[in-house]
């Protein structure tokens, strides 16, 4: 299997010796989880323990302490229906037992025990079909929405008559604009990912943006999570979805609400048709772009020539591996860009391979900077380095390539 016509652009590595790092990474990682009692976040799960014997009357008084305490009796209530345990008929009065997947079905929680049951189902049919999952946000991802400033007429969707994939939606008073290629993206990841929709909106508005999305609702049945279904409104989790995270790719434009799987993220620049009425060209559309991203990190999980079993194949394993090949090679001296956004820009940075240079000096590639005119900049010009704005950084994080430098030089006219 060759991915060279994917391969990231301007990597300083071959197929080949990317293949024999990930290797490495893979097999160092198995081995730092079989040494190491509390495994890291990319560890896989180890085999489930023989079950243990039941508790004794004495013991029994004190396992009901624990919030979760029902998990612990004969039954352990793997599902539970409106506060009642569908096995054994028990009736359960703590609504913190368990984790709620109210999108599956209105009044379900799952215990612990059953989701960890179901990821592993879920991850031998995926293995056998050679499928991942990814999760897709919905606004500024794949569409973006302005509210209607007329009455509506209607209740029904419409397409608008001046402008191809944009709808008038009356039932919720919002226009809405595809973003351009999403359906072609849809159809052709839909033959590698199994997806979710996951959104910070209610659930009434994910269904109906789902509808535009999937009008013969082929790719996202039940699994379409709002902030309804979700324990905090500012963040989501993978705990919702029912596939092992090594298995997970997440597609969103916003990184901050996924504090604790940013290892997951593909992150995409925003699409925000409506604040200018200009929209993507063919050529420059993004979602080709984070489209060929996941093939990649698709055709990569799967690789023949990768020693490792594919239970112990981590997609997280492989995003920070291909981002570190992007700006290998570079070296950024950051000027003049402010504490907070000079962080995040450095951070980015070193995420994609680039080393950062403390001083002038010849090794420095590039500086990077918002302000013309300055010493670091007459310096770079002098010493005929590049001269780039920090959108050159922001745009290889988020296409996983090396964007060429000329179309990002400093230019008081371009970026004042």
């Amino acid at each position: 299997m060759s991915l060279s016509d994917d391969f990231p652009l301007h990597s300083y590595t071959s197929e080949h010796d990317f293949i024999a790092s990930l290797n490495d990474s893979f097999q160092s990682l198995t081995f730092n989880n079989n040494n190491n009692n509390n495994a890291s976040a990319l560890s896989e799960p180890k085999p489930k323990p023989k079950p243990k014997p039941k508790p004794k009357p004495s013991d029994h008084r004190r396992t009901k302490k624990r919030s979760d305490s029902d998990e612990y009796d004969a039954c352990g209530h793997p599902e539970i229906q409106d506060n009642k345990c569908t096995h054994c008929k028990k009736k359960l009065l703590d609504d913190n037992f368990g984790v709620a997947f109210s999108y599956v079905r209105k009044g379900l929680r799952l215990s612990h025990k059953e989701i960890a049951r179901l990821r592993d189902v879920q991850s031998h049919e995926k293995l056998k079909n050679k499928k991942l999952v990814l999760v897709l946000d919905l606004d500024q991802t794949l569409i973006h929405v302005t509210t209607l400033l007329d009455k509506p007429t209607s209740s029904k969707a419409k397409p608008s008559k001046t402008l191809k994939d944009q709808f008038i939606l009356n039932s919720i008073q919002k226009t809405v604009k595809l973003r351009p290629f999403a359906r072609q993206f849809l159809k052709e990841a839909s033959t590698m990912f199994e997806f979710y929709i996951y959104t910070t909106a209610d659930k009434a508005y994910a269904l109906e943006m789902a509808k535009l999305l999937d009008p013969e609702q082929v790719y996202f049945g039940s699994r379409i999570i709002s902030r309804d279904d979700s324990p905090r409104s500012d963040q989501k989790s993978l705990d919702l979805v029912l596939a092992p995270e090594r298995m997970v790719l997440v597609l969103d434009d916003t990184e901050e609400v996924w504090m604790n799987h940013k290892p997951n993220l593909v992150s995409i620049e925003r699409y925000n048709y409506f604040g200018s009425m200009v929209d993507e060209s063919e050529t420059e559309c993004v979602l080709v772009k984070s489209l060929r991203v996941l093939k990649l990190v698709h055709g990569l999980f799967f690789h023949k020539k990768l020693e490792v079993g594919l239970v112990l194949r981590d997609v997280r394993v492989i995003l920070r591996s291909l981002r570190g090949e992007v700006l290998k090679g570079c070296n950024l001296f950051f000027s003049d860009l402010g504490s907070e956004n000079g962080s995040r820009l450095c951070a980015m940075a070193e995420e994609l391979g680039a080393m950062r240079g403390m001083e002038l000096e010849e090794s420095v590639t590039h500086v990077v900077s918002l302000v013309v005119g300055s010493e670091e900049c007459r310096w770079a010009e002098q010493e005929k380095k590049f001269l780039v704005h920090p959108s050159w950084v922001e745009l290889a994080y988020y296409m996983f390539e090396r964007m060429p430098e000329q179309n990002f030089l400093i230019s008081l006219k371009k970026f004042r």
